[in-house]
C-alpha cells in the first residue's frame, strides 16, 4: 500500500508545481517576479497573500520530493537482483525508455503550438518569469537541443529532467556504496554530497545528496523505525511538512544550497513517515489513497511535462483578450482561474499520454532488457 501512496505523494507533488506556476504569470503589486521576492519586500495584500500561498504550492520543494523519491524507489527496484554490469546497463535503458519518451512527445506538441498557433508577444500584465519563455526563433538546432536535453528554454520544467538522468547516472554507484555501509557512514557520504552541493555551481552535483538521502531511507526506518510512528511520528511528519512548505522563506530566494538542504530532509521525513507500515491507517495515508489523487500519481510525471506549456497557452489567450488593467487589479483572482482551467486540462491530456506513450514505452523497455 505505501509504495502506491509514495506514487500518490509524486502526484500531490507535480500538483504543487502546477499551482505554483499559475501564481507566477501576472505581476501583482507591483512584483514582477514574486517567487524571488520576500515577505518584507511585499508591499500590497495581493502580493502578500499570494506570497503567503507560494509557502503551501511551493514548487520548489515538490522538486525535491520527486528526487528524493526517485532515490529511494529506484534503490528498492536495484534490491530485486545483484547488481552487475548487465542489470547497470539495462537499469539505465529502462531509465531511457521511462523518461524520454514522453518527454519527446510533449516537445512534439511545443513545437507545432508554436509553430502553428502563436508568436512571441509581450503583455504589459505578465511577469518577468512568464515574458522569460518562447522569444527566441525556432531552429532545427535549438529543437535537437532540447530533444536531447543540452537545452531546456522550450520546456522550462524538463531541467529537472536533467537533474534525473544525472541522479540516475550515479545511482548504481551509490547504491552499491550505500548498501554496504552502515547507517553512521551513509550519513558522512551524504554530508560529504551535501558539502559538494555547497561548494558546486554545477546543476548536476547540486542535487545529488537528495537522491543517496532516499537510498538510505531504508535504514533509517529500519533503525529507527519506532521514532517514525505514534506521537513522534506525528511530530516528524509535521516537522518535515513544514521544511518542505517553510525552507524556501527559511533558507533565502537566493539560497540555493540552503533551500535545497532543508527540503531534502524535510522530504526524507515525509517520505520515512509514509514508508513506516505502522502509519498505514492514518489520515494521510488515507488521502494517498482516494482513487483520484492515486491517477493523478499515475499521470505525475506527464502532468508534470504537459502543465507549463499548457499553462502558457491559456495565459497567452488569457492577456491576449483581457485588457491589462483588468488583470493587474485581480492578479490573485486571474491565477486561481488559471489553476480551474489548467488543472483539469493537464490532467486529462496526461492520462491520454500515460496510456498511450508512457505505459508502452515502459513495457518495451523492460522486454529488451528482459525484466
Amino acid at each position: 500500500m505505501f509504495l502506491k501512496n509514495l506514487e500518490s505523494l509524486r502526484g500531490i507533488a507535480a500538483l504543487m508545481v502546477a499551482l505554483c506556476h499559475c501564481l507566477l504569470v501576472l505581476t501583482v503589486d507591483g512584483m514582477d517576479n514574486i517567487w524571488f521576492t520576500t515577505f518584507s519586500e511585499l508591499g500590497g495584500a495581493q502580493a502578500t497573500l499570494t506570497r503567503f500561498l507560494l509557502l503551501f504550492f511551493n514548487g520548489g520543494a515538490a522538486v525535491i520530493v520527486f528526487f528524493v523519491l526517485s532515490g529511494y524507489v529506484l534503490g528498492l527496484s536495484l534490491d530485486k537482483h545483484a547488481l552487475t554490469i548487465r542489470r547497470t546497463l539495462g537499469f539505465y535503458t529502462k531509465r531511457l525508455f521511462r523518461l524520454y519518451p514522453a518527454h519527446i512527445v510533449v516537445l512534439a506538441g511545443i513545437v507545432l503550438a508554436m509553430v502553428a498557433l502563436f508568436e512571441y508577444r509581450t503583455f504589459d500584465a505578465a511577469s518577468a518569469w512568464y515574458a522569460l519563455w518562447y522569444h527566441e526563433e525556432l531552429s532545427a538546432a535549438r529543437v535537437f537541443r532540447n530533444a536531447v536535453l543540452y537545452n531546456v528554454d522550450l520546456n522550462h520544467i524538463a531541467w529537472s529532467l536533467q537533474v534525473e538522468l544525472a541522479g540516475s547516472l550515479f545511482l548504481p554507484l551509490f547504491y552499491l556504496v550505500a548498501r554496504r555501509l552502515h547507517l553512521g557512514l551513509n550519513l558522512v557520504v551524504f554530508a560529504a554530497l551535501v558539502w559538494l552541493s555547497w561548494w558546486s555551481s554545477n546543476l548536476y552535483l547540486i542535487f545529488l545528496h537528495c537522491f543517496y538521502g532516499g537510498l538510505v531511507l531504508p535504514q533509517v526506518q529500519g533503525q529507527f523505525k519506532h521514532a517514525f510512528c505514534g506521537r513522534s511520528g506525528n511530530a516528524l511528519l509535521v516537522l518535515g511538512g513544514l521544511a518542505l512548505f517553510a525552507g524556501y522563506t527559511l533558507a533565502g530566494p537566493q539560497s540555493l544550497f540552503g533551500r535545497v538542504l532543508i527540503e531534502t530532509i524535510g522530504g526524507m521525513l515525509v517520505i520515512g513517515w509514509l514508508i513506516n507500515p505502522d502509519n498505514d491507517g492514518r489520515a494521510f495515508n488515507r488521502f494517498l489513497s482516494r482513487g483520484v489523487i492515486n491517477r493523478l500519481g499515475k499521470y505525475s510525471y506527464s502532468f508534470y511535462l504537459l502543465h507549463f506549456v499548457i499553462l502558457y497557452g491559456v495565459s497567452y489567450a488569457l492577456m491576449s483578450a483581457a485588457p491589462a488593467e483588468v488583470l493587474l487589479a485581480l492578479p490573485l483572482l486571474f491565477g486561481i482561474a488559471l489553476m480551474a482551467v489548467t488543472v483539469p486540462l493537464t490532467y486529462w491530456l496526461a492520462g491520454l499520454v500515460y496510456h498511450k506513450v508512457e505505459v508502452p514505452m515502459i513495457r518495451a523497455g523492460k522486454r529488451l532488457v528482459g525484466n
